[in-house]
């Protein structure tokens, strides 16, 4: 899941400057916020998945 994870990080670009960095190679702090607002979505986005497998 680890990998997928970065792969959807891949796509996702920081707001927390104006670099817009990837948040998978993100370049200041500020990107933390957004890296977990990222993990969050992702991860209910999986148990949505799960849920409408079952």
């Amino acid at each position: 899941m680890e990998k997928e994870f970065e792969k959807y990080l891949s796509k996702l670009t920081c707001r927390g400057c104006y670099n817009h960095c990837n948040l998978n190679s993100p370049n200041c702090g500020r990107s933390l916020v957004f890296i977990k607002e990222a993990k969050e979505k992702f991860e209910e986005s999986k148990r949505e998945e799960l849920r409408k497998r079952e």
